[in-house]
């Protein structure tokens, strides 16, 4: 069987040693996700289409991770990194490049998929999680405090889905990052509403929820950055 001319490009261009990109590693992951979404497609059963749905977009997420640590490596977006992403593009997944991110980024349709689907499936806190990190990523810049590319009533939204979160999956091994981000955005709500009262009421919630994730994380950075973020609030 001929491989298709996609496939054949991609081998063609990055022949040289020289390129140093892992060409294997993504063949086998361009195969697993044809395999997912064909899984998707064919099911009998809801529950059999929605773990599909959920594969196809973990695989997906990992190939774009894996395309992004070879732009970082090489200095640039080159062939290598075009002509997988539009091997994924081609499979009707959403990837492309994000000039602010610097970064190609995926739009996770596979996940929203999957909770449609599945709203109390069994991954479905896990796909929960990774709609939410990707909205708390890309609404974060160099100042927390600084709201990028959307609005209060966003972010307002943002926190809505992140309370729900802790609240239904209180247990779950993501619930501490989702706490953290949670303290983080109702910092930046304190910072960013004009109403003075509604402003006083979110310095107090991310007092809390910051002095929480100091105590109870067990990830370094986010203890520094809580503690970074505290020593900004007003003194009551």
């Amino acid at each position: 069987m001929r491989r298709p001319l996609a496939s054949i490009a991609l081998g063609l261009a990055l022949a040289s040693p020289a390129a140093a990109h892992d060409i294997e590693r993504a063949e086998t992951l361009l195969g697993e996700i044809a395999d997912h979404r064909r899984v998707a497609a064919e099911a009998r059963t809801d529950a059999e289409r929605a773990e599909g749905l959920f594969r196809l977009g973990e695989t997906t997420e990992t190939l774009v991770a894996a395309v992004n640590q070879d732009v970082t490596a090489h200095g640039n977006r080159d062939l290598f990194a075009e002509l997988v992403v539009k091997r994924l593009q081609a499979s009707a997944l959403n990837v492309a490049w994000a000039p602010r991110e610097n970064r190609y980024v995926y739009d996770l349709a596979a996940f929203r998929d999957y909770l449609r689907r599945a709203p109390v499936g069994p991954r479905a806190a896990e796909a929960k999680f990774r709609l939410i990190a990707r909205s708390f990523y890309a609404t974060l810049g160099p100042d927390p405090a600084a709201l990028v590319g959307t609005d209060v009533a966003g972010l307002l939204r943002a926190v809505a889905d992140e309370e729900r979160f802790v609240k239904e999956h209180a247990t779950h091994e993501r619930a501490q990052t989702v706490r953290f981000f949670l303290a983080v955005d109702q910092y930046r709500l304190a910072r960013n509403v004009s109403d003075a009262k509604t402003r006083r009421e979110y310095e107090g919630r991310a007092r809390q929820a910051l002095q929480q994730t100091v105590e109870r994380s067990a990830e370094a950075f986010e203890v520094r950055a809580a503690q970074t973020l505290l020593e900004t609030l007003p003194r009551r």
